[in-house]
């Protein structure tokens, strides 16, 4: 509400809170017709429900995407809105968000802050368009230069309705499909160095409730399957993924690795036999007849990651006696 841009819609979509949000919300509505209160019947359990929610019945020119723990700059919608008529644009992609010192979730004029990043590659110093080649796309996608957060960004409204874009209903990764999507379809990203965006590290997020290796190995399991299908359907559509396998694998592989890296930090707490076990019970939910392979396929990958951490600790011991030269 401290926007220095007033001219806005606030969708507050309460996903079922068991707090007083939508009591808070309700009062601010009465005193401001911005804002605009939206209960959903039942809890999604995810994200992609209530995005949708908003999407669906905003009326601006940009839709902008705020998480409930997070906060905005005073400046960021002027910023962002000013940079996206300047050129145009159907997005503007910023690279870095705000992140409180000490990861805390109060934020006060006293509080520290650093900046945080998932971008790869070297910050711009301006705004600029970037490319509008499918390919070159693709592949700044899969090498990390398109993270797909959704939250440090503006969107035109009418690319997003024109394109059907929506967020698919899956337990996680849902934003780096969606915009996936997105880097697929948009005519006009402009890349900009604007920070405008507070991420507060909340250990009762969505993803952060995700603490089991059931639970992990559950949302991986239907990211694997679910996800898959939905990024091959979308593919079909375009000549480039038709007629170049190589390109359709790519947005996957780096889908899949993002789980793959979250979820491993699980496995370590088991033993081998106890982590069969685990992976078996819950892969059979999905995966039935199949599932021997994929248990296969899960401890494989799992043997493979330790001897990565084994060859990369003796590496770094030999370094230091100066058996493998340092520079």
């Amino acid at each position: 509400m401290n926007q220095t841009f007033r001219e806005f819609e606030l969708i507050c979509v309460d996903d079922c809170s068991t707090d007083d949000t939508l009591k808070i919300v309700a009062e601010l509505a009465k005193k401001d017709q911005r804002i605009r209160a939206v209960k959903l019947p039942r809890n999604s359990g995810g994200a992609s429900e209530p995005r949708n929610t908003g999407i669906r019945l905003s009326r601006g020119k940009y839709i902008a995407f705020i998480d409930s723990d997070d906060m905005y700059t005073p400046t960021a919608l002027q910023e962002l809105i000013t940079e996206a008529e300047k050129f145009q644009a159907d997005v503007v992609h910023t690279e870095q968000v705000y992140f409180p010192e000490n990861q805390v979730i109060d934020v006060t004029p006293q509080t520290k802050f650093t900046t945080f990043s998932k971008e790869k590659g070297g910050f711009c110093k301006e705004a600029f368009l970037e490319t509008d080649n499918l390919a070159q796309r693709v592949q700044m996608f899969y090498m990390g230069r398109f993270f797909g957060w959704v939250h440090n960004k503006l969107y035109r409204r009418d690319f997003i309705m024109e394109k059907n874009l929506k967020f698919d209903n899956l337990l996680t990764s849902e934003d780096i499909i969606f915009y996936f999507k997105v880097m697929c379809t948009a005519p006009r990203v402009v890349r900009v160095p604007n920070i405008i965006y507070i991420y507060r590290h909340n250990p009762n997020s969505i993803t952060r409730k995700m603490v089991s290796i059931e639970e992990s190995i559950h949302a991986l399991t239907h990211l694997m399957i679910e996800g898959t299908k939905i990024l091959d359907e979308f593919m079909n559509n375009f000549e480039l993924f038709v007629k170049n396998p190589n390109y359709r694998q790519l947005p996957i592989d780096y889908i899949i690795q993002q789980h793959l890296i979250w979820t491993q930090r699980f496995y370590d707490k088991y033993t081998p036999v106890q982590l069969d076990g685990l992976i078996r019970r819950e892969l059979y939910k999905y995966c039935k007849e199949y599932t021997p392979f994929f248990a296969y396929l899960y401890g494989a990958i799992h043997s493979y990651r330790q001897r990565l951490i084994k060859f990369d600790k003796e590496f770094k011991e030999l370094k230091e006696k100066g058996i493998i030269p340092k520079s």
